[in-house]
Order: structure tokens, then C-alpha cells, then sequence
């Protein structure tokens, strides 16, 4: 079920959904009113000239308050479990369950932050995503929106590529997904252009790589303990493992060209 009525979101909607999020903006109560201190002045350095990547400071931060620390893995927290309510708890991309440990809740930067610093804490610009999207979709730029503007694109503006925040997921591309306790087979078709670029750019590639490892009976077990420990280890700063796993990507890329 969608959150706004219309084929995009409208202002009033969208205000709407702002200020639900901002009164959850942190698990514990009494931390909010801090937290969208906090919040305000990420964003409002992001946006300042030159435009700066925030998202390193967030991850980091430890703000020491007479009520307590606030950090920012708690901040993304909030936002993550909000966001999984609007997405059904599904991968914004794949639309996959993201309610199990099967595969971790990656917080997405839809305009990717490499290119988009001021966009980088952007309300609009978050979604939750799979692993296997997160990765794939890198920090590849879809569309033409300018590198250079301060202000976030409007959802109409959006007409070339799939916005997971901006576009109602069953207007744009429809999937199946058949499994039997030895295979699975995946298809994605794009039924807009904002779909079949979506199709085209990343779900295509999702839906080889994931028929190509459920049907390996010695790859998907073995792959399914990798997304196991990933999911117990959210939070975590695991730099060689991150390594370890784009590599892994890479290579299950390499047998699909």
C-alpha cells in the first residue's frame, strides 16, 4: 500500500510524511528534540558550498547530552525502520523481504552521494536496500539531474529513471519470483521508461545473479551464511569483510557477462 494517492506524491503529502518521520527521528523519546538539531545542521553543511558528504560525519557521531549519548548509528536506525514500514519491509529495488537475516538493510543514496554530496542526509534521497542492489547499483548516475544544484529534485522531475521514494513500485515494473527447494528462477519487466531503465541498469542483472546462485547447491548455501553474519554485524565497521563481499560481487558479475 502506497503512502500518497497520485502517480507522484504531492506537497502536502509529502510535508506530511516529513513531520511522522521527525517525531520517530530517534528510537528513545527524549533524544528527538537534539536529534533534529542534529539532523538540521548535517544537512545544512551538506548544502553549503562547497557541497559536502555528510554521511561519514553521521556514522561517526557521538553526541554527548545530559540525557544521554546520541549516536548516529541509533539516527539511522529510526530512519531505517521507518522507511521499512512505507516499503513493506521489502528492498526498494528487487523488493525482496528484508525482514529476516537473509539479507542486510542497507540505508541507499537513490542520487548517490560520490556525485551528490548535498544530497547525502536529503530526506527524499534515502531508501532501504538489499545488499546485492546496494552494491550493484554503486555510484553509477542515472538521469539528468545536475550534479550542481542545491535544491533536491521534485518528483515529477524524475521522468527518465525509478525514484523508490517518488514512484509507486506496481506502476513501474512488475516481478516474479518462482522458487522449489533446489531453484529459483527471478524476471523483472519494466512497464514505464522509469521501469524498464530501472530493469535495464540493475534488476536484470539482480535476477542473473540471484538464478545463477540459488541453482549452485554448493554456492548458495554458502552464500546464505555470508548474508547471515552480514545481518548480525549491522552497525558494525567491517572493512575487510566489505572488501571481501564487493569482490565476491564482482566475481558473480563476471560470470554473468
Amino acid at each position: 500500500m502506497s503512502w500518497f494517492q497520485g502517480t507522484h506524491p504531492s506537497p502536502i503529502e509529502m510535508r506530511r510524511e516529513l513531520k511522522l518521520y521527525l517525531g520517530v527521528a530517534h528510537g528513545t523519546k527524549k533524544h528527538v528534540p537534539r536529534t533534529l538539531v542534529l539532523l538540521r545542521q548535517l544537512w545544512t553543511q551538506s548544502r553549503s558550498r562547497p557541497f559536502t558528504d555528510v554521511w561519514p560525519t553521521l556514522n561517526a557521531m557521538a553526541d554527548v547530552t545530559a540525557l544521554g549519548t546520541i549516536k548516529g548509528a541509533s539516527i539511522k536506525s529510526a530512519f531505517r525502520r521507518r522507511l521499512l514500514e512505507l516499503q513493506g519491509g521489502r528492498c526498494c529495488y528487487c523488493r525482496r523481504w528484508l525482514v529476516s537475516t537473509a539479507y542486510a538493510k542497507h540505508i541507499e543514496h537513490i542520487l548517490p552521494r560520490h556525485h551528490y554530496a548535498q544530497f547525502s542526509v536529503e530526506f527524499w534521497n534515502l531508501a532501504v536496500a538489499c545488499s546485492d542492489c546496494n552494491s550493484a547499483k554503486t555510484d553509477n548516475v542515472w538521469g539528468a539531474i545536475s550534479i550542481k544544484r542545491r535544491r533536491y529534485p521534485k518528483a515529477r522531475e524524475f521522468t527518465e529513471t525509478f525514484h523508490p521514494r517518488f514512484h509507486r513500485y506496481d506502476d513501474h515494473v512488475r516481478y516474479v519470483r518462482l522458487e522449489t527447494n533446489v531453484s529459483a528462477v527471478v524476471l523483472f519487466t519494466g512497464l514505464t521508461p522509469q521501469g524498464q531503465h530501472l530493469c535495464s541498469s540493475l534488476l536484470h542483472r539482480i535476477a542473473a545473479k540471484e538464478t545463477l546462485i540459488e541453482n549452485n547447491q554448493a554456492l548458495a548455501p554458502a552464500m546464505d551464511q555470508i548474508r547471515s553474519f552480514e545481518a548480525k554485524a549491522k552497525g558494525m565497521r567491517l572493512e575487510r569483510f566489505d572488501a571481501f563481499r564487493e569482490a565476491l560481487d564482482q566475481s558473480v558479475m563476471r560470470l554473468l557477462e
